[in-house]
């Protein structure tokens, strides 16, 4: 168990900025980063999946990406009240937008965890990490041509999904 938690150590020794930055915008929360972050250590020790993959980074930043979607369902079950930052001031049209941006967000992640995993892979990859075609075919053992259809039929879901979630008022 020590030497795996030296490897974890490791391992966010040099990819740990990354992993909070993702862990970051897939939560939406700073506050909520940092103890996903201590989650994710945690996982990782207690993983036996790390010592035998082939690529230990891309295990960890997919156990990242598995746990946030993971708190973003259980946060959903229970009602969590807005956060002063976004409460909007009087006259102040800058916090109104905040809202509305960090809302169309919150529709965009909600209707990505309903994509298949490696849609969603694929996607937080591409437009959140803003990775390479050719670096994540690597990662991921595909062709780049592939990993474009994905992304492709992704995209063309995630915008019926957040076009079916979106209420018009009479």
């Amino acid at each position: 168990m020590e030497d795996r938690g030296q490897k974890v150590l490791e391992l966010l020794d040099s990819a740990g900025q990354r992993l909070h930055r993702l862990l970051t915008r897939l939560s939406g929360s700073e506050q909520a980063t940092s103890d996903l972050f201590q989650e994710l250590f945690v996982r990782l020790c207690n993983s036996r999946g790390l010592e035998t993959a082939k690529d230990p980074m891309a295990y960890a930043w997919r156990s990242a990406v598995n746990l946030a979607f993971e708190w973003r369902r259980n946060r959903k079950k229970a009602f969590i009240p807005l956060e002063e930052e976004y409460m909007p001031a009087e006259n102040q049209p800058v916090a109104l937008d905040h809202m509305v941006r960090a809302e169309e967000m919150d529709q965009v992640l909600e209707a990505l965890a309903k994509l298949p995993p490696v849609a969603r892979e694929v996607l937080v990859r591409r437009y959140l990490e803003q990775e390479p075609y050719e670096e994540m075919a690597a990662r991921l053992g595909k062709k780049p041509q592939h990993l474009r259809a994905i992304c492709s039929k992704a995209l063309a879901r995630l915008r019926v999904l957040t076009a079916s979630d979106v209420k018009v008022s009479p």
